[in-house]
């Protein structure tokens, strides 16, 4: 079995900032400028060129620039001297601060902002030249925040033995996908690099499949074995961030999602419908459906837009929780006695159970409301609801509880993706659901600002969104 490997998606922080001109023994009319690039990579070997440009410099007067690690909090960590020169009456260049060189201590860390102060005077002292606080500084300031802060991400197709730990897949066509971030502890005001690419790879003794993309926040790849696929198959990711930067560069990479052997069951075709080929949600309805956790019509369509009612949720998620005909409740558990809930109709049962393990809730007035139609803003609440309870309704050995999804949506959690809604209130009982679904990657919008809360959920969008909970899996580098 190959180990679990998360996905990452690189976040950097953009601050650059110039002052006007002082000193401890300031030089009348020198006017200068710092410019160094926004973001640097962590390591050793790394090395950043800050250029700088003066005006009005007269001998024997300095240019020193300093060089020091500024926290959240200004405190200092070091103040190391970069190079000092004898001005004239106009001058530029370039200061190149290799991190390699011992004399200038610390080499970049995950989440560092390093300042680097130009001074026009006749001294070389940190202490003397450069404040304390950075904030109060009257130098010229430049600013390089190193990229990489702890690190989450997670995905891959859930395992037909309800495991994650193993890397099969219950038939031919799957999805490995992941969306990750390093951004978990900064604020929202701190800038963001953007995406540069995952740099996927796929190696195996079969023909190359079609290309994966598109490279943007979220990796989403579909994949069916050809006929010809056999031996081991490998598939790996690099990801980095516009600025070029990557999670740890002294780490072993590519990620790996997948490197093993071929099984024999995985060359099996997914269960089919005649009406799902070419559809957007078809990979999703056909594996789920080989699990055997949802099912078509007796015509042999699966109906992959028409709509669901809460009744036909309420049995779809506790199938998912390990539950059947044979280990239903037979009467109403206490506080789910609706009266629109009959012990005659056919989902009585999965109604009581979905509601004793607070996955589903009344609507108001001792009603279900079982023959109206689920909504988007529901059906994330409902996956909310599962893992709000911390996994005491899961039942251990469940697709839920293979799934981790109790895992997934927990209080704290960084936002792998954001949007600005403009039809979700804050408020609204689908509000927090709906940005948590969104932002693991669960769930998306019906545009780039609007989600649709209130629009009926398709049975192809569910499918879609079940598989994307039952295959979560989350952790920190």
């Amino acid at each position: 079995m190959s180990k679990k490997i998360f996905t990452v998606l690189l976040l950097a922080v953009f601050m650059l900032a110039q002052f006007s001109m002082a000193s401890a023994a300031p030089v009348a009319g020198a006017e200068g400028t710092l410019v160094a690039p926004d973001f640097m990579p962590a390591g050793a070997t790394s090395t950043v060129d800050v250029e700088w440009t003066a005006t009005g410099l007269s001998n024997p007067t300095n240019v020193v620039m300093y060089a020091r690690v500024s926290g959240g909090t200004y405190a200092i960590d070091e103040c190391n001297l970069v190079a000092t020169i004898n001005g004239t009456s106009t001058g530029s260049g370039t200061f190149t601060y290799d991190f390699s060189v011992s004399a200038n201590a610390a080499t970049p860390a995950d989440g560092d902002f390093w300042e680097f102060t130009l001074v026009f005077d006749s001294t070389d002292t940190c202490g003397v030249s450069a404040p304390a606080n950075p904030a109060d500084a009257d130098n010229y300031l430049s600013w390089s925040f190193v990229d990489g802060r702890t690190l989450f991400g997670f995905g891959a197709a859930p395992q037909d033995d309800h495991t994650v730990a193993g890397d099969e897949v219950a038939c031919n066509s799957f999805e490995y996908w992941a969306v990750a971030t390093d951004s978990f502890g900064l604020t929202t005001n701190d800038p963001y690099a953007g995406f540069g690419s995952w740099n996927a790879q796929i190696t195996g003794t079969f023909a190359t499949p079609a290309p994966i993309g598109p490279e943007d926040q979220i990796l989403e790849w579909g994949f069916t074995f050809p006929s010809t696929a056999s031996g081991v198959w490998n598939f790996n990711i690099n990801p980095e961030d516009a600025a070029g930067n990557m999670y740890d560069p002294t780490l072993a990479a590519p990620y790996t999602f997948r490197n093993s052997a071929i099984d024999a069951s995985e060359m099996e075709d997914c269960v089919d419908f005649s009406d799902t080929a070419g559809h957007a949600n078809e990979l999703y309805i056909r594996y789920l459906a080989d699990l055997g956790l949802i099912s078509g019509f007796a015509d042999g369509t699966f109906g992959a837009d028409a709509t669901l009612t809460r009744a036909e949720a309420s049995a779809l998620i506790e199938i998912s929780n390990g539950y059947d005909d044979t280990t239903l409740p037979t009467s109403a558990p206490a506080g789910c006695d609706f009266t629109d809930v009959a012990a005659s109709d056919w989902f009585a049962g999965w109604v009581w159970q979905a509601c004793d393990d607070g996955f589903m809730n009344g609507v108001g007035g001792g009603l279900f409301d079982p023959n109206n139609l689920l909504t988007r803003g529901q059906i994330v609440t409902i996956l909310n609801n599962v893992v709000d309870g911390g996994g005491a309704a899961v039942t251990p050995g469940s697709y839920l509880w293979s799934g981790l999804l109790w895992g997934a949506f927990f209080d704290g959690a960084p936002e792998f993706l954001t949007s600005a809604w403009t039809d979700v209130s804050i408020g609204a009982f689908y509000a927090e659901p709906v940005v948590e679904a969104y932002s693991w990657g669960i769930a998306e919008g019906t545009s780039d600002t609007t989600f649709s809360p209130d629009q009926p959920v398709t049975r192809g969008e569910f499918a879609k969104m079940l598989y994307r909970a039952l295959s979560y899996y989350y952790g920190p580098f």
